[in-house]
Protein backbone atom coordinates (compact mmCIF):
# COMPACT_ATOMS: atom_id res chain seq x y z
CA UNK A 1 0.00 0.00 0.00
CA UNK A 2 2.71 2.39 0.75
CA UNK A 3 3.99 1.84 -2.79
CA UNK A 4 0.58 2.89 -4.21
CA UNK A 5 0.41 5.95 -1.84
CA UNK A 6 3.44 7.33 -3.27
CA UNK A 7 2.65 6.49 -6.77
CA UNK A 8 -1.06 8.80 -6.27
CA UNK A 9 1.42 11.98 -4.52
CA UNK A 10 3.53 12.66 -7.29
CA UNK A 11 0.79 12.01 -9.43
CA UNK A 12 -1.32 14.53 -7.95
CA UNK A 13 1.90 16.91 -7.24
CA UNK A 14 2.46 17.01 -11.04
CA UNK A 15 -0.92 18.72 -11.65
CA UNK A 16 0.24 21.44 -9.29
CA UNK A 17 3.42 22.24 -11.96
CA UNK A 18 2.80 25.15 -13.95
CA UNK A 19 4.03 26.34 -16.82
CA UNK A 20 3.90 25.95 -20.66
CA UNK A 21 3.19 22.44 -21.52
CA UNK A 22 5.13 21.18 -24.73
CA UNK A 23 4.68 19.06 -26.01
CA UNK A 24 0.46 18.26 -24.32
CA UNK A 25 1.36 14.30 -24.57
CA UNK A 26 4.07 11.68 -25.53
CA UNK A 27 3.53 8.55 -27.32
CA UNK A 28 6.27 6.29 -27.34
CA UNK A 29 7.85 2.68 -28.77
CA UNK A 30 10.84 1.22 -27.12
CA UNK A 31 12.74 -2.64 -26.23
CA UNK A 32 13.86 -3.57 -23.26
CA UNK A 33 17.00 -5.47 -23.39
CA UNK A 34 18.12 -8.09 -20.60
CA UNK A 35 21.18 -7.60 -19.22
CA UNK A 36 21.63 -11.08 -16.51
CA UNK A 37 21.74 -13.66 -19.79
CA UNK A 38 22.82 -17.57 -19.76
CA UNK A 39 25.58 -17.88 -21.40
CA UNK A 40 25.86 -21.38 -21.74
CA UNK A 41 25.76 -22.76 -25.44
CA UNK A 42 23.40 -24.92 -26.81
CA UNK A 43 21.39 -27.44 -25.74
CA UNK A 44 21.67 -25.36 -22.45
CA UNK A 45 20.10 -22.02 -21.83
CA UNK A 46 18.04 -19.92 -20.32
CA UNK A 47 16.89 -16.60 -21.80
CA UNK A 48 14.67 -13.68 -21.37
CA UNK A 49 13.93 -12.13 -24.33
CA UNK A 50 12.04 -8.48 -23.98
CA UNK A 51 9.78 -7.18 -26.86
CA UNK A 52 8.71 -3.44 -28.24
CA UNK A 53 6.89 -1.65 -25.63
CA UNK A 54 4.20 0.90 -25.55
CA UNK A 55 3.57 3.80 -23.41
CA UNK A 56 1.80 7.16 -22.96
CA UNK A 57 2.66 9.78 -20.41
CA UNK A 58 1.33 13.40 -20.00
CA UNK A 59 4.61 15.88 -19.31
CA UNK A 60 3.69 18.89 -16.70
CA UNK A 61 6.75 21.44 -16.93
CA UNK A 62 7.69 23.37 -13.72
CA UNK A 63 9.65 26.50 -14.83
CA UNK A 64 12.45 27.31 -12.42
CA UNK A 65 14.87 29.65 -14.47
CA UNK A 66 15.45 30.75 -17.96
CA UNK A 67 16.20 28.00 -20.26
CA UNK A 68 16.02 25.43 -17.29
CA UNK A 69 13.03 23.91 -16.14
CA UNK A 70 11.44 20.52 -13.86
CA UNK A 71 9.20 18.53 -15.64
CA UNK A 72 6.91 15.76 -13.96
CA UNK A 73 5.15 12.96 -16.06
CA UNK A 74 3.04 10.50 -14.51
CA UNK A 75 2.12 7.68 -17.75
CA UNK A 76 1.32 3.90 -18.42
CA UNK A 77 3.05 1.38 -20.56
CA UNK A 78 2.46 -2.24 -21.91
CA UNK A 79 5.77 -4.24 -21.42
CA UNK A 80 5.86 -7.86 -22.91
CA UNK A 81 8.79 -11.05 -22.71
CA UNK A 82 9.26 -14.41 -23.42
CA UNK A 83 11.37 -17.01 -21.31
CA UNK A 84 12.81 -20.01 -22.24
CA UNK A 85 15.01 -22.34 -20.44
CA UNK A 86 15.87 -25.88 -21.38
CA UNK A 87 18.76 -28.18 -20.63
CA UNK A 88 20.14 -31.50 -21.35
CA UNK A 89 17.30 -34.00 -20.44
CA UNK A 90 19.35 -36.15 -17.62
CA UNK A 91 20.32 -32.76 -15.62
CA UNK A 92 16.89 -31.13 -15.96
CA UNK A 93 14.57 -30.31 -13.02
CA UNK A 94 12.09 -27.65 -14.82
CA UNK A 95 12.02 -26.42 -18.27
CA UNK A 96 10.05 -23.48 -19.65
CA UNK A 97 8.49 -21.80 -21.95
CA UNK A 98 6.83 -18.69 -21.26
CA UNK A 99 5.13 -15.11 -21.96
CA UNK A 100 5.30 -12.59 -19.59
CA UNK A 101 2.79 -8.60 -19.83
CA UNK A 102 2.67 -6.23 -17.81
CA UNK A 103 0.78 -2.83 -17.77
CA UNK A 104 2.34 -0.90 -15.27
CA UNK A 105 2.09 2.87 -13.87
CA UNK A 106 4.63 5.26 -13.71
CA UNK A 107 5.62 8.68 -12.56
CA UNK A 108 9.16 10.50 -14.08
CA UNK A 109 10.87 13.03 -12.17
CA UNK A 110 13.13 15.09 -15.04
CA UNK A 111 15.56 17.92 -15.02
CA UNK A 112 15.36 20.06 -18.43
CA UNK A 113 17.97 22.26 -19.82
CA UNK A 114 17.18 24.45 -23.38
CA UNK A 115 19.58 24.44 -25.88
CA UNK A 116 20.98 27.51 -27.14
CA UNK A 117 18.78 29.25 -29.79
CA UNK A 118 14.76 29.93 -30.28
CA UNK A 119 13.98 26.33 -31.22
CA UNK A 120 12.99 23.43 -28.53
CA UNK A 121 15.89 21.34 -28.34
CA UNK A 122 16.59 20.12 -25.24
CA UNK A 123 18.01 17.93 -23.18
CA UNK A 124 16.67 15.86 -19.78
CA UNK A 125 17.55 13.50 -17.00
CA UNK A 126 16.16 12.32 -14.20
CA UNK A 127 14.42 9.21 -12.08
CA UNK A 128 11.42 6.51 -12.74
CA UNK A 129 9.54 4.86 -10.33
CA UNK A 130 6.64 2.81 -11.13
CA UNK A 131 4.10 -0.34 -10.31
CA UNK A 132 3.26 -3.40 -12.38
CA UNK A 133 -0.67 -2.89 -11.72
CA UNK A 134 -1.62 -5.90 -13.85
CA UNK A 135 0.94 -8.90 -15.06
CA UNK A 136 0.08 -12.19 -16.81
CA UNK A 137 2.30 -15.35 -17.53
CA UNK A 138 1.32 -17.64 -20.24
CA UNK A 139 3.09 -20.83 -21.49
CA UNK A 140 4.29 -24.03 -20.46
CA UNK A 141 6.86 -25.67 -17.99
CA UNK A 142 7.92 -28.73 -17.97
CA UNK A 143 9.20 -31.07 -14.93
CA UNK A 144 11.40 -33.86 -15.60
CA UNK A 145 12.01 -37.32 -13.75
CA UNK A 146 9.06 -37.30 -11.09
CA UNK A 147 8.98 -41.32 -10.98
CA UNK A 148 9.61 -44.19 -13.40
CA UNK A 149 6.32 -44.12 -13.85
CA UNK A 150 6.07 -40.13 -15.20
CA UNK A 151 9.34 -39.06 -16.36
CA UNK A 152 8.44 -36.36 -18.13
CA UNK A 153 5.26 -34.01 -17.03
CA UNK A 154 4.13 -30.42 -18.66
CA UNK A 155 2.07 -28.19 -16.96
CA UNK A 156 0.37 -25.31 -19.04
CA UNK A 157 0.44 -22.03 -17.38
CA UNK A 158 -2.22 -19.52 -17.40
CA UNK A 159 -1.42 -16.67 -13.60
CA UNK A 160 -0.69 -13.81 -12.80
CA UNK A 161 3.08 -12.49 -13.36
CA UNK A 162 4.12 -11.45 -9.42
CA UNK A 163 7.12 -14.37 -10.15
CA UNK A 164 8.55 -12.78 -13.27
CA UNK A 165 7.33 -8.93 -12.30
CA UNK A 166 8.67 -6.79 -9.54
CA UNK A 167 5.58 -4.89 -8.30
CA UNK A 168 7.50 -1.83 -7.26
CA UNK A 169 10.25 -0.56 -10.02
CA UNK A 170 12.51 2.66 -10.05
CA UNK A 171 15.65 3.41 -12.48
CA UNK A 172 17.67 6.26 -14.10
CA UNK A 173 16.94 7.69 -17.53
CA UNK A 174 18.24 10.56 -19.82
CA UNK A 175 17.03 11.59 -23.03
CA UNK A 176 16.96 14.65 -25.96
CA UNK A 177 14.69 15.41 -28.07
CA UNK A 178 16.49 17.52 -31.60
CA UNK A 179 15.36 21.21 -32.76
CA UNK A 180 11.69 21.52 -33.47
CA UNK A 181 9.90 25.13 -34.36
CA UNK A 182 7.73 25.92 -31.16
CA UNK A 183 4.61 25.28 -32.16
CA UNK A 184 4.97 21.69 -34.49
CA UNK A 185 2.10 19.62 -33.75
CA UNK A 186 4.98 16.70 -34.09
CA UNK A 187 8.10 16.53 -31.99
CA UNK A 188 10.44 13.18 -31.91
CA UNK A 189 12.62 12.58 -28.88
CA UNK A 190 14.69 9.69 -27.62
CA UNK A 191 16.24 7.93 -24.14
CA UNK A 192 17.39 5.74 -22.40
CA UNK A 193 16.56 4.54 -19.44
CA UNK A 194 18.12 1.45 -16.63
CA UNK A 195 16.11 -0.45 -14.05
CA UNK A 196 18.30 -2.07 -12.03
CA UNK A 197 15.76 -4.76 -10.99
CA UNK A 198 12.65 -5.12 -13.52
CA UNK A 199 11.89 -8.65 -13.89
CA UNK A 200 13.25 -11.42 -11.53
CA UNK A 201 14.90 -14.75 -13.03
CA UNK A 202 14.20 -18.45 -11.21
CA UNK A 203 17.67 -19.16 -9.36
CA UNK A 204 18.52 -23.15 -8.74
CA UNK A 205 18.36 -23.43 -5.22
CA UNK A 206 16.49 -26.14 -3.00
CA UNK A 207 13.79 -23.67 -2.50
CA UNK A 208 12.06 -21.83 -4.65
CA UNK A 209 13.95 -17.97 -5.25
CA UNK A 210 14.05 -15.25 -7.50
CA UNK A 211 17.01 -12.68 -8.37
CA UNK A 212 16.11 -9.28 -9.47
CA UNK A 213 17.65 -8.60 -13.25
CA UNK A 214 18.76 -5.39 -14.42
CA UNK A 215 17.24 -4.33 -18.05
CA UNK A 216 18.34 -0.81 -20.71
CA UNK A 217 14.96 0.58 -22.21
CA UNK A 218 15.79 2.57 -25.39
CA UNK A 219 12.43 4.77 -26.33
CA UNK A 220 11.78 6.89 -29.56
CA UNK A 221 9.06 8.96 -28.35
CA UNK A 222 6.80 11.50 -30.60
CA UNK A 223 5.72 14.71 -28.22
CA UNK A 224 1.79 15.82 -29.81
CA UNK A 225 0.80 19.40 -29.61
CA UNK A 226 -2.96 19.01 -29.40
CA UNK A 227 -3.56 22.81 -29.08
Amino acid sequence: MKYIAFFILLVALSFAGKGQISPDLKTGVGYMYVLDQDNSTNPNYHTIKGYPTVSLEKPFPIEIRLKKRMSINPGVAYNFFKEERYTEYEKATKDFNLNHQSLNAYVKVLYQAKLAGTTEAFWWAGGIAGINMITKTKGTKTVYGLNENIPEYTDNVNQNGKEFFDFFYYGALIGFQPNARRYNTIKPSFEIAYFPSFVQKPQETEQVSYKGIGTIQFTVFLGIRIR
